[in-house]
């Protein structure tokens, strides 16, 4: 037994892993991302838009 036999069916799975799992996931989870990012940024203006709007009206504003 040599350190080939030991590796080759690691790679094997790791191929596998990566032609039947992970490539035909990364176009869903891309998008989900993408979405994910505008809804944040769309989140966090719109909380920066109130929290400057009560600045504004407390007089705290810098």
């Amino acid at each position: 037994m040599n350190l080939q036999s030991i590796l080759a069916p690691i790679v094997d799975i790791a191929q596998w892993l990566f032609k039947h799992i992970l490539v035909p996931s990364l176009s869903p989870m891309n998008i989900l991302c993408i979405i994910g990012g505008f809804v944040g940024l769309g989140l966090w203006l719109k909380m920066q838009k109130d929290f400057t709007a009560k600045a504004k009206k407390d007089g705290t504003i810098v």
